[in-house]
């Protein structure tokens, strides 16, 4: 054997072992944390794309360690429920929980909300993370604020959007430990983000995924 295909060889044994060591440095990464989706569409958005296509689709092609509890639909009150389906092995510092709410609150209401109005809201709000802190006081915990649609039609609602994004960055810091904050509103904000003009589309799935693996 002479010794171009002894260096051949060498630098094969290389590649083969700095893969395999990836794969297992990559997989003990996802394999450590795991992830559970809270809230209404933005997270549960199956009936609104392709099979294969939706947030918690996309997570899964990363990692299987994803809890959806999330509902097409949700509103704040329906937090608590999502709650009691989260088993209490998740209250650890490797559980990464992001609700996304709010949304279907103030389309709700048909109108648009006074300052007190959302901040009334908001408190209700508050009241279910302080229960979530109870429940599962080791675990991180994300917030999504609320995007804007690109049509229209939805151009009423931005005050009250704002003024509820506005209230997530002011209270971060204020409930029991931190929350992260995840800005979908700037995230979110072409018309091929959305599908029946409100709905995160495919497009929107893999950006939201993108963000929430690499929150963790």
């Amino acid at each position: 054997m002479n010794n171009f295909n002894i260096i051949i060889i060498f630098i094969s044994l290389i590649v083969i072992f700095t893969c395999a060591f990836y794969k297992s440095f990559k997989e003990g990464l996802t394999n450590k944390n795991n992830i559970i989706l809270m809230g209404d569409s933005v997270l549960n958005n199956s009936n609104y794309v392709e099979k294969g296509d939706s947030v918690y689709d996309n997570l899964k092609k990363e990692t299987n360690n994803v809890l959806n509890v999330a509902k097409d639909g949700a509103t704040i009150n329906e937090l608590y429920q999502q709650l009691d389906k989260i088993p209490l092995n998740f209250n650890n510092s490797n559980t990464y929980i992001f609700i996304s709410v709010g949304g279907n609150d103030i389309l709700e209401q048909r109108k648009q909300l006074t300052t007190t109005d959302i901040i009334n809201l908001f408190n209700t709000y508050l009241d279910f993370l302080k229960a979530l802190r109870v429940k599962l006081n080791n675990a991180n915990i994300n917030i999504m604020n609320l995007y804007l649609p690109s049509n229209p039609r939805y151009k009423s609602y931005k005050q009250s959007i704002e003024q509820w994004n506005e209230l997530i960055n002011k209270y971060s810091n204020k409930v029991g430990e931190m929350y992260n904050v995840i800005n979908l509103y700037s995230l979110l904000t072409s018309p091929e983000d959305f599908v029946y003009d409100i709905e995160p589309s495919n497009v929107a799935s893999q950006k939201i995924a993108n963000i929430i693996y690499l929150s963790q």
